[in-house]
């Protein structure tokens, strides 16, 4: 029997401040990632421990996720998660088990995340606005179309019902915070409220940060970020609800122009202005006695806008900008056919449709147009089918997913440059359950990933030369094919209650998987030839292991994660820029009730990484431990408190994580407290 409070988890939204009472040891503490409910891995609601794949659900307002201010802080300890591009917050992008951001499926509240960009994020939001984070590890293309090589990160933002208790109707919260790593300075204010039939949310987040201190030195930095969320709903007779979300950021900085490198001739600061704006409707119905019928309409826009002006360099005063556009609509339908009581099927099917258009500009060019961003659109659409077969047996319990994707994309630049292109994705996963403690899983995956507009169309100056070496140009490449990989997996999961002692629990999930690819999208630069293009790469392999796992024992927790990609051009037998050392991530945490407080100590361990791409140099091994406490009284004068208090990197390590420039950032002390009303 498993812990009712997992299960809860997985519904869990709590208030954008520390606002979670410390009530139980489980309660409080980070997500127990192998109980809880998965939602994206097969677009229905399963349990992460049975579902035939490796899924990880993180809690953004569990103690020492609390505190975090970036992407990285929210994912830094989630096994086979990678946050690349070094400490500058614009930067930051997710990759998974090795494939980069541009071969995952980034979702916001189910919109796609397509901004590409090779010196910028893919994706804009504040933490503060967000609930939780689930990421699906392995190939996902059946489902979610190109692009889902390697797997996908849904974040999902709060809503009042959420934050509310039991017979509350409205309320407000407000937090202060600080950290010293980056100067900054945050302050966060929600309100929100609720009847019988609507629900209600606005929250504003503002922070404030200066220059990065590392160990070496200082980066250059300066964001003044603000970040909103604005969201309703309303139910029609209980059945039938529609809900508009607004969802934006504004980001107006200081730093170099490529945020992940170092500054100089080619690199300047420039005056950087991110504004994102995102807005959505959806309609769902979601009646549990209809047994054909549980749709979800979706419509959303996504504007996102990059503008730079040169501060330094030979191009003071230049101004450059990227700005993406993308209109989507998704239409989901799932319906439950009970064979016998011990035979069932739920049919997941839906079609999906989306455009990108990409706008590139500098005044710098006659024409006005911007080197090495195409002014291009893209044209997506697909539909898919799946099935979840669970069936009882003398011997167990099976769970057989089938299923199977189309996709169509067709792009255009302005001077008349195409594609059109399509892809079937199939996909079968197997879980088998002999006892509801032990899993064994295992499933094979065709994926895609179609080259984005920059990559087939890229022109103009790349980089400046000088003495003997040319200027360097972008070439077009409109026969760039799209990636297409296999990916195989096998794992198997045991999850005891009363192990030992009957207060204590213990999980363990893990897989071993095999991607085989052929057409890997790789960048070319030919410095004296004086080019930049790019090309296909015909095989390349990729393998590695992963493995989470908690023990519980009355307050005590422990959390450790342990993962390795290895990957090679499978002709020259080369290695490329997937590989991925081997790193272990650890979290001990403890609750005092009496004292109603958590504290807890997390570490990150990787080794070095000698196995590079030419060109590419190595980086070493590391070790890097943070600590955090909070204190949350559940009555008395301070019960509408939270303080949430920690330190991150405490021995000030210096260290760089794989293909990157920059020094991570070094010894911070973060604070955050929070009152609600």
């Amino acid at each position: 029997m498993r812990h009712a409070s997992c299960v809860a988890l997985a519904g869990a939204l709590l208030t954008t401040t520390c606002l979670s009472p410390v009530i139980a040891a489980e309660q409080e503490k980070e997500t127990k990632n192998l109980e809880a409910v998965t939602v994206y891995a097969t677009k229905s609601a399963q349990s992460t421990f049975d579902v035939p794949a490796i899924v990880n659900v993180i809690d953004t307002e569990a103690p020492g996720k609390a505190l975090s201010s970036s992407t990285k802080d929210l994912l830094n300890h989630t096994p086979g998660v990678e946050v690349d591009n070094g400490p500058r917050r614009n930067g930051q992008t997710v990759s998974i088990r090795g494939f980069d951001a541009e071969a995952i499926i980034t979702l916001k509240d189910g919109r796609r995340q397509n901004f590409e960009s090779a010196h910028d994020g893919r994706f804009f939001i504040d933490p503060s606005l967000l609930r939780r984070v689930e990421v699906v590890k392995g190939a996902a293309s059946s489902i979610y179309g190109g692009g889902a090589i390697g797997g996908v990160v849904a974040f999902e933002t709060k809503d009042a019902a959420d934050i509310l208790e039991p017979g509350e109707m409205a309320g407000a919260s407000f937090s202060l915070g600080g950290r010293t790593g980056n100067e900054e300075v945050s302050s966060i204010l929600t309100g929100y409220g609720r009847t019988e039939n609507l629900d209600i949310i606005g929250s504003l987040a503002l922070r404030s940060s200066g220059d990065i201190n590392t160990p070496e030195d200082e980066l250059d930095t300066d964001d003044q970020v603000a970040s909103a969320l604005l969201k309703g709903s309303f139910t029609i007779g209980d059945w039938h609800t529609f809900k508009a979300e607004f969802q934006g950021s504004n980001n107006d900085g200081q730093e170099p122009n490529n945020g992940a490198g170092a500054i100089g001739s080619s690199n300047p600061i420039v005056d950087k202005v991110v504004d994102d704006k995102q807005y959505s409707l959806k309609y769902a119905y979601e009646n549990p006695g209809d047994t054909l019928l549980n749709s979800k309409l979706h419509l959303y826009f996504n504007d996102t806008d990059v503008e730079e002006t040169d501060i330094t360099g030979t191009n003071a005063g230049r101004v450059q900008s990227r700005a993406i556009k993308t209109l989507g609509f998704t239409a989901d339908n799932q319906s439950r056919f009970e064979i016998s009581d011990t035979h069932k099927h739920t049919l997941s099917y839906g079609f999906e449709i989306y455009q990108d258009k990409q706008t590139g500009k500098s005044t710098a060019t006659g024409d006005g147009t911007r080197p090495g961003v195409p002014n291009a659109e893209t044209l997506n659409y697909g539909a898919f089918i799946q099935d979840e077969i669970a069936f009882e047996t003398g011997i167990g319990r099976f769970l057989i997913i089938p299923g199977l994707r189309y996709d169509r994309y067709q792009t255009e630049d302005e001077v008349g440059n195409e594609q059109d292109e399509s892809a079937f994705s199939p996909k079968l996963a197997l879980s088998y359950n002999p006892t509801d403690n032990f899993v064994i899983f295992g499933s094979i995956a065709q994926a895609f990933r179609a080259p984005n507009m920059t990559e087939v169309y890229a022109a103009g100056l790349h980089f400046p030369g000088g003495g003997p070496i040319p200027n360097n140009f972008f070439i077009p490449n409109p026969d760039l094919a799209p990636e297409k990989v296999t990916t195989y997996e096998l794992g198997a999961g045991v999850d005891f209650d009363k192990l030992f002692t009957d207060e204590d629990s213990l999980n363990v999930k893990g897989s071993v998987f095999l991607s085989e690819g052929k057409d890997f999208i790789a960048q070319e630069v030919n410095v004296f030839a004086g080019t930049t293009q790019f090309l296909n790469i015909d095989k390349a392999e990729l393998y590695g292991f992963e493995m989470s796992s908690s023990y519980a024992i009355g307050a005590f927790e422990a959390n450790a994660g342990l993962s390795y990609v290895h990957a090679k051009d499978k002709d020259t037998g080369d290695y490329n820029d997937n590989n991925v050392p081997l790193t272990l991530t650890t979290d001990f945490n403890y609750t005092i009730a009496e004292y109603s407080s958590v504290v807890g100590f997390q570490s990150r361990y990787a080794k070095g990484n000698d196995r590079v791409s030419d060109g590419n140099e190595g980086t070493g091994g590391y070790g890097v431990h943070d600590i955090y406490y909070r204190w949350a009284p559940t009555d008395g004068s301070f019960q509408n408190v939270t303080v949430d208090f920690g330190i991150s990197n405490i021995f000030d390590q210096k260290y760089t994580k794989r293909y990157a420039v920059l020094v991570e950032e070094g010894r911070s002390f973060n604070v955050k407290a929070s009152y609600k009303w």
